[in-house]
């Protein structure tokens, strides 16, 4: 089974080799286990202002983008979250009290969602957006410029900057993200950066950060060649089955498959395919309900899953039409060349409508 579902790749034995060795670095270093930081390792800190280009002095360690997530939740009555986007944040912030409306991209960034501008907090996940692999453009970077001059509350999710390179945060948002796309949930490590972050973050920090010595571990990982590792290796590997993927479609198929920043794309579904045999003369003339979004995503997964794919269904992203995610991680060149062919010549995507102009 090739799996496009999500799942980080395992980490090549150099990689795990230095991990290793920096975790025992970590755990013979004493005062890691007595000394409390609240904002967060220093060397964690630097290594990731340094990757993302943010302020050392705003930037505080956090559990994950969830355990951020708490924080503008308990801040901010009101929370405008894209969509399609990420769906673990979603129950942390209404469940934390914050009334939480979902919104485009475009409606987003008119920025009129009704109470106070400084009690609503604007969520965007860019670069590479999961689960379409969208990056805000320059002009609506300066878009949310301007909404964060204007009282907003701007967030940023740069989870993907790993992939994407970093075009910088946008002036006046704040930026989160996870280390979770490097290795799997079990890294258990975010940040959160703006001015002010820390203070306002510090109820939360007071429990739910990793120790001082996980954190530490990360960072010695991060600063000795750990990033490069994983550079060269699992990250240029998405690009290349990124490539192969859409190079197949091009050259086999004659489908342009549109460019995505990061590791995720969604393969549009055409609702008019045909997922059942085929009526009977009593059932033409009883006019059908045309088949839901499930009933279009479920089926689609069903067919890859025969011909030896694993995806992930779009509605569970918020996604506006139905569609697959797939999800380059840990997926070589020649798998990525099987996954085109699969999705070409399916009668369940929308490919083909979309090169030949349909929406």
């Amino acid at each position: 089974m090739i799996d496009l579902s999500g799942s980080p790749a395992p980490w090549p034995d150099e990689a795990t080799r230095l991990w290793a060795d920096r975790v025992g670095r970590a755990a013979r270093q004493s005062d890691l286990w007595t000394v409390p930081a609240p904002q967060g390792d220093e060397v964690l800190r630097e290594v990731l202002a340094s990757q993302l280009g943010l302020p050392v002095e705003q930037l505080t360690i956090t559990a994950s983008l969830r355990a951020a997530a708490l924080t503008y939740a308990r801040r901010f009555g009101h929370v405008v979250l894209e969509r399609p986007t990420y769906p673990g944040v979603v129950p942390v912030l209404a469940g934390a009290g914050a009334q939480v409306t979902r919104a485009s991209w475009d409606e987003l960034l008119k920025g009129a969602f009704g109470g106070e501008p400084w009690d609503t907090v604007l969520w965007f996940t860019s670069p590479g957006r999961n689960p379409d692999g969208r990056t805000l453009t320059g002009q609506e970077r300066a878009r949310i410029a301007e909404l964060a001059a204007e009282g907003h509350r701007v967030v940023v999710n740069e989870t993907y900057a790993w992939f994407c390179g970093q075009a910088g945060t946008p002036a006046g948002a704040d930026s989160v993200g996870t280390l979770h796309k490097l290795r799997g949930v079990g890294a258990r490590l975010g940040w959160m950066a703006g001015p002010g972050c820390f203070e306002e973050a510090f109820p939360e920090l007071l429990g739910t950060p990793p120790s001082p010595v996980w954190q530490r571990a990360w960072g010695l990982f991060l600063r000795d060649g750990g990033l490069d590792l994983l550079r060269d290796g699992l990250l240029a590997e998405v690009d290349t089955a990124k490539a192969a993927f859409r190079d197949r479609l091009a050259s086999a198929h004659g489908i342009e498959f549109p460019a995505f920043d990061g590791p995720n794309a969604l393969i549009p579904l055409d609702p008019r395919a045909a997922e059942a045999p085929a009526p009977t003369a009593e059932q033409l003339a009883a006019e059908a309900p045309a088949p839901t979004a499930e009933q279009l995503e479920e089926s689609a997964l069903a067919a890859l899953h025969e011909e030896g794919f694993k995806a992930v269904a779009a509605r569970h992203f918020d996604a506006e039409r139905p569609a697959l995610r797939a999800t380059f991680f840990g997926v070589g060149a020649a798998e990525a060349i099987r996954f085109a062919d699969a999705v070409a010549r399916s009668p369940r995507t929308a490919l083909r409508l979309r090169c030949q102009g349909h929406t």
